[in-house]
């Protein structure tokens, strides 16, 4: 049985390129020393985590967050976002948050919607008939996307 590779010492394998040899650890080598110490796993706990839409009063501005930790820190980002690409700044309000869902954002006829739901298919769907219903024509999806909970260390 080989204990060693090469150039490298015993319980130690070549391993590198053309230009560089390095020597790495024989997986396994040594089993009849003491047994490493189980790790025991990462508790963890589900965090709800927040998205929220902010659209510009009578244009096109658009701010969108997925991911948050709280509804403040979604809607608070999400007029940011909208501020950066409004042409009024200041007419920037959110026009829904959400958490643990899916949202969608259809536009049309002058009129921009937005509606979560329990997954993505049906945020779009939703936000495309309220939208049909409000401007008189077909709207479109301008965007949609999740914001579901998060295992994160307690």
């Amino acid at each position: 049985m080989a204990l060693a590779e090469g150039r490298c010492p015993p319980g130690m394998f070549e391993t590198g390129s053309r230009d560089f040899i390095g020597c790495a650890p024989i997986p396994g080598y040594g089993g009849g020393e003491a047994a490493e110490e189980e790790q025991s796993p990462i508790e963890m706990v589900w965090a709800d985590r927040w998205g929220a839409y902010a659209s510009e009063e009578g244009a096109s501005g658009l701010g969108v967050v997925n991911g948050r930790a709280s509804k403040a820190a979604a809607e608070k980002d999400a007029v940011l976002d909208c501020r950066e690409v409004a042409k009024q700044p200041e007419k920037c309000s959110v026009q829904l948050s959400f958490y643990n869902q899916c949202a969608a954002y259809a536009w049309g006829g002058g009129h921009g919607i937005a509606a979560s739901a329990v997954n993505e298919k049906i945020a779009i769907r939703e936000a495309t008939r309220l939208c049909d219903e409000a401007s008189g024509v077909e709207c479109l999806i301008y965007h949609s996307g999740c914001s579901f909970q998060e295992a994160v260390p307690p």
